[in-house]
């Protein structure tokens, strides 16, 4: 009974752990020029487009009216009216956070299941050794899946549209409804 118990407090700490280095982002929505507040002249963004279509470059300017991103050296104007989303390139930090935890417990979860309550001291270095190797082993992962991923935390998103169009024709008349979110 003592070895569950022991089991899962381990468990529990663990758990709380993670959770508490999880954080929420919020997706802020304003004008698109607090776009340059966020991002600085030179990081790494993500632009869609309102088409759906993606330009990935470094962010060169933000003005009122327009966005330039550099992409392959050359300097691509996108209109602040076509722009649905901007994220800006998210570090590994995140990556790292998750790492720890999964690792963590997993080291732990492996000391506690190699030894039983009766090896006594040894049971407690063991569990520690495996900790600590797991929190190592969890922090390198975290960081190269999380730098593959390619992540873009979210810094800027249009409100929703309506477009609003009409046309008449021979025998007929009507409206083109656009709708974008």
């Amino acid at each position: 009974m003592a070895h569950w118990r022991s089991w899962l407090t381990s468990v529990i700490v663990v758990a709380v752990v993670i959770l508490s280095t999880m954080s929420a982002q919020a997706q802020p929505v304003g004008p698109l020029t607090d776009v340059g507040t966020q991002v600085e002249v030179g990081e790494k963004v993500r632009v869609l487009r309102l088409d759906g279509s993606e330009v990935r470059g470094e962010l060169s300017a933000v003005e009122p009216t327009s966005l330039d991103v550099e992409v392959d050296g050359r300097v691509v104007r996108i209109d602040a009216a076509d722009v649905r989303e901007v994220g800006v390139k998210d570090g590994v930090y995140n990556g790292i956070l998750i790492g720890m935890g999964a690792g963590l417990a997993g080291g732990l979860v492996a000391g506690q299941l190699a030894t039983s309550p009766d090896d006594g001291n040894l049971r407690g270095l063991v569990v520690m050794v495996t900790g600590a190797a797991g929190l190592g082993v969890g922090i390198g992962l975290g960081a190269a899946l999380d730098a593959a991923a390619g992540h873009f935390k979210l810094v800027y998103r249009a409100a929703a549209t309506v477009r609003v169009a009409p046309f008449a024709a021979t025998g007929g008349y009507g409206a083109v409804v656009a709708v974008a979110w």
